[in-house]
């Protein structure tokens, strides 16, 4: 999918939760982008930005933490996606693009590299750690490249903020969404 036609399918299956996005809009929109991109990077053969499971995890495997409030969204974020894929006559769908939400903060591998789990747990890791820690074959300059086209716009300054506050309220539990 073009980057055009990715930004204008993210936007409208985003436009319901706007209010709750507020300020955080574009900048959890452009992290769902280059996401998507990502997944291509990690595995290009399979083009996964063609296939509806890897737009449905990109678009709601965070958006819990701005609709429930939490930092512990893995479940919230899963109930949104089972919703909007049972409403748009996707339910087959719904057991694997629930498992990529629940595996995208394993800290291991969530499975072999070809699949899509994987490949999604990958990608989001890579943009997490702006490509510092681990970046699964994708070069430094294609990384750049997607933040170019799709900038940060404050959203790892986001994360952080509420990682702090997360540590701060649940000082025992700061990272729920970490699995091993």
């Amino acid at each position: 999918m073009d980057s055009n036609a990715l930004r204008t399918e993210v936007d409208r299956r985003l436009e319901p939760w706007s209010a709750q996005l507020g300020v955080d809009r574009t900048a959890y929109t452009n992290h769902v982008l280059r996401v998507v991109r990502l997944c291509d990077l990690v595995a290009p053969a399979l083009a996964p930005s063609d296939r509806p499971e890897f737009l449905a995890a990109a678009v709601f495997h965070d958006l819990g933490i701005w609709t429930a409030g939490t930092f512990d969204y893995l479940a919230p974020s899963e109930r949104l996606a089972g919703n909007w894929l049972e409403g748009s006559g996707q339910s087959e769908l719904i057991p694997l693009v629930i498992r990529m939400i629940d595996q995208h903060h394993k800290v291991r591998s969530a499975g072999e590299a070809d699949d899509p789990v994987e490949i999604f747990r990958r990608a989001d890791a890579i943009d997490v750690e702006m490509a510092v820690l681990g970046r699964f074959g994708v070069s430094r300059a294609a990384y750049r490249q997607l933040t170019e086209e799709f900038p940060d716009a404050g959203f790892h300054r986001r994360l952080l903020q509420l990682g702090a506050e997360r540590l701060r309220t649940h000082p025992l539990s700061p990272l729920p969404v970490l699995k091993w």
